[in-house]
């Protein structure tokens, strides 16, 4: 009886795991695809299916970091540091001043602070793109425009980010804190002694979504760049896919180098990343 009573069960497990194989190729297949046909030769991309029918190549790479520079083009590797520095730095700016925001809201107590936490909580319902004109109205009139302060100072504050944080914090104990107090700890001491190193889920789990959300931008940075020196990857491809429609293979090849570095963050950070996912939210 025991036995008879696992076969379905069995059966319904392993035909579950086919139906979520087949699903993770279905969605999988694009990226495979492209990546097949960055290595492809030009003709072979759109006359075959996702199997090669010629001989592979690196010419697709070879035009974007290396000829691209020869006739005029912003090479890949200056918008690829670009890219990284713009991310890198709104990432670190975001999750320091959002982690101290949250933490005031969170532990201390002073006139005003449910205000604050309203406020975050109200800016959250607004999109960026609400404010659009009127942020570039300011950096004009800062004459900012085509330098790195533009890309980064708009996005270092992240009402986001300073909720989740002020979320993950009610829920860490204040004997903790209060043990640091006793001590003769002050706040800096309590913050990087026990506030950060008890954060490391929800610190990675705000770092990935604001590496993402300025590493695909496009909008923002085609409005404010016209010097191929600043420009990031994101506007470098779409002027590859504007001015050399007909090559389709670097077009490729710079879609997987766009994808790469996020698919090389979350497998570093995967398990921090799962574990940030089921905490985020759930402290009353």
């Amino acid at each position: 009886m025991i036995e008879t009573g696992k076969k379905p069960k069995n059966i319904f497990r392993y035909t579950f795991l086919i139906i979520l194989l087949f699903s993770s190729i279905f969605w999988l297949y694009p990226y495979i695809w492209v990546t097949v046909a960055s290595f492809k030769q030009t003709t072979d991309i759109t006359g075959s299916g996702i199997w090669p029918t010629e001989v592979l190549t690196l010419e697709h790479y070879k035009f974007i970091f290396i000829t691209a520079k020869e006739i005029g083009r912003t090479p890949f590797d200056r918008a690829l540091f670009n890219s990284l520095f713009i991310s890198a730095m709104v990432t670190i700016i975001v999750i320091v001043i959002s982690a101290f925001a949250g933490y005031a809201l969170a532990k201390h107590k002073f006139i005003g602070r449910k205000f604050l936490s309203n406020f975050v909580i109200l800016q959250m319902l607004f999109p960026n793109i609400l404010f659009l004109i009127p942020v570039f109205l300011v950096i004009r009139t800062l004459r900012m425009i085509d330098t790195y302060q533009a890309m980064i100072l708009p996005f270092i504050q992240s009402a986001w980010a300073v909720f989740l944080f002020h979320q993950f914090f009610k829920g860490i104990p204040n004997s903790l804190i209060e043990s640091v107090k006793i001590d003769g700890g002050g706040e800096l001491l309590i913050i990087f002694r026990i506030i950060f190193p008890l954060s490391k889920p929800i610190i990675t789990i705000v770092g990935m979504f604001i590496f993402m959300g300025r590493w695909d931008e496009y909008l923002w940075y085609i409005i404010l760049n016209k010097n191929n020196a600043f420009m990031p990857l994101t506007t470098v491809l779409a002027g590859y896919m504007k001015s050399y429609g007909e090559l389709i293979g670097e077009q490729m090849a710079g879609a997987i180098i766009l994808t790469f570095p996020i698919i090389v963050l979350f497998l570093i950070f995967r398990k921090s990343f799962t574990s940030g996912i089921t905490m985020t939210g759930l402290k009353g």
